[in-house]
């Protein structure tokens, strides 16, 4: 994972169970405590979700939100990703609290949050993977579950990694899937990956270690590898009471929203 914001996206963990066999995480710097399955694991999903052309995943997130009190309460949502790679994208992610979507052909990026009637559009880079790293590094904004696209390859940063362990066998949904373990700086994490010939995440759950209420956030994922990706899918049509707004803008009403949460609670802070 490229940053502490995954979570992953992507993005509780280390709840280890008292049967389980896998001897937990240890201190950073402890190279017994990186066990090389783990690690291989990760590479081979990065690697299977690289090699796939398109696929829909459907998302539902639980997230931590902490009361002034100290009391945490979880919020649900959902989401959606459509890709065709390299160059097509939409997502969208949706709460009670806000709603998010992205518009991704190629040559242009809109982001639209209906419940604020705004939209933004901008040029955007040739690949899915470049838009990601446009978006964070001018605009302070992540792609929902924008890790799927760096496991596996040099900006994963798999050297933040300071403990991974295989916990042992669980069934998500009917699927026989392996989970393991893994920590970084001011985040632990779990994921499950299906343990067919199809290696791929079906939940991943993190929680923040720098923070004392250590908030949660769990995204399950329900995969389509032969969804349809039309061009059509990924365009995007105004709504005729929307604006247009400069990204930077719709960006500051976003984080107004967000600010407007505080009041009741804080959440973990990681994506999506």
């Amino acid at each position: 994972m490229k940053t502490r914001s995954h979570a992953m996206m992507i993005t509780a963990i280390l709840g280890l169970a008292a049967t389980s066999s896998a001897k937990g995480p240890g201190a950073a710097g402890d190279k017994k405590a990186i066990d090389p399955v783990a690690i291989k694991a990760l590479e081979g999903m990065g690697a299977f979700l690289r090699d796939q052309p398109t696929f829909n995943v459907q998302l539902t997130i639980e997230t931590d939100h902490v009361l002034p009190s100290g009391q945490k309460i979880r919020v649900p949502a959902r989401g959606e990703l459509l890709v065709r790679r390299p160059d097509h994208l939409r997502a969208a992610i949706r709460s009670d609290r806000k709603e998010r979507e992205f518009f991704y052909d190629g040559k242009t990026l809109v982001m639209n949050g209906p419940q604020l009637g705004y939209y933004a559009r901008i040029p955007a880079p040739p690949t899915i993977l470049e838009l990601a790293d446009t978006i964070q590094g001018r605009y302070g904004l992540e792609l929902p579950m924008v890790d799927l696209f760096r496991w596996g390859t040099d900006e994963a940063d798999i050297g933040q990694i300071t403990a991974a362990a295989f916990v042992g066998t669980a069934k998500l949904d009917g699927v026989d899937t392996d989970q393991y373990a893994f920590r970084q700086p001011g985040l632990d994490w779990q994921i499950w990956i299906d343990h067919g010939d199809r290696p791929l995440p079906h939940k991943i759950v993190l929680t923040t270690t720098d923070d004392k209420t250590r908030p949660e956030r769990s995204i399950a994922m329900r995969w389509d590898l032969h969804a349809k990706a039309e061009d059509a899918q990924f365009a995007f049509t105004p709504p005729d009471d929307s604006r247009e707004i400069p990204l930077a803008e719709l960006k500051k009403h976003h984080e107004a929203v967000a600010a407007k949460d505080k009041v009741h609670g804080k959440s973990n802070g990681r994506t999506p």
